[in-house]
């Protein structure tokens, strides 16, 4: 969707979820932006919060007992390390491209992935990186692949640790809870409609978005036999 405007061509990129655009050729590809906000923190908090107890829900159920704040820390750590790494990694490389780029949360989505979780199944669709600058298909894609990418290198080396090395009852808890939370959020946002980071990377590299499918759910099948 574009307009024409006084001073140049403003192009919606991604009209629905991520806001990436191009001004014009006067864009200056070194990032001024501040790295964050109070915004993009807070939203981050809520959505860790928000995923923490979902994916608890959904991997543990609704009963409490004597390992209930253990089972809640397990579940912390995945979505602190799966969600967060994957937001920032959209985030750095967007800002690698001169770009502004901030998380925003989708409170609307946060409380029905609450709800789906009651029901044994996490929609993980948290909110987005938001993202203003010079950004053309490949970029998009790319940077869209950021996120996915950085929840399957998080599995590989979860899943490698787990074969190669003999870890204590708790760190094999925390890693394959990890290994599991991770590769389904790649494989969840390779749905290839707006807003996941799928319809943005079949637009861009089929073979790619192909590729990238595949390992998510390999590695998501894996997960549940070690």
């Amino acid at each position: 969707m574009a307009r024409k405007v006084k001073r140049g061509e403003y192009t919606i990129v991604e009209p629905s979820y991520s806001t990436s655009y191009t001004l014009d050729q006067r864009y200056s590809p070194r990032p001024r932006h501040p790295m964050t906000s109070v915004a993009e923190i807070r939203d981050i908090l809520v959505a860790l919060a928000a995923l923490t107890v979902a994916f608890y829900l959904v991997i543990y159920g609704r009963g409490t007992g004597p390992d209930t704040l253990r089972f809640l820390g397990l579940a912390a750590l995945s979505v602190f390390a799966g969600f967060l790494v994957h937001e920032l990694s959209h985030k750095f490389v967007a800002r690698r491209y001169g770009c502004w780029a901030e998380f925003r949360a989708d409170y609307r989505m946060l409380g029905f992935a609450l709800i789906t979780a009651f029901f044994g199944f996490l929609f993980a669709a948290p909110g987005a990186v938001m993202i203003a600058g010079n950004v053309d298909r490949e970029r998009n894609g790319k940077i869209s692949l950021a996120g996915p990418g950085s929840n399957l290198l998080i599995g590989v080396t979860c899943l490698s640790i787990l074969l190669i090395t003999d870890v204590s009852m708790f760190a094999h808890d925390a890693l394959s809870k990890l290994l599991t939370f991770s590769v389904f959020l790649a494989g969840f946002n390779m749905i290839p409609v707006m807003p996941f980071d799928g319809s943005k990377i079949w637009y861009w590299n089929k073979p790619v978005y192909i590729l990238t499918l595949l390992a998510a759910g390999f590695l998501f099948f894996v997960s549940f036999t070690i």
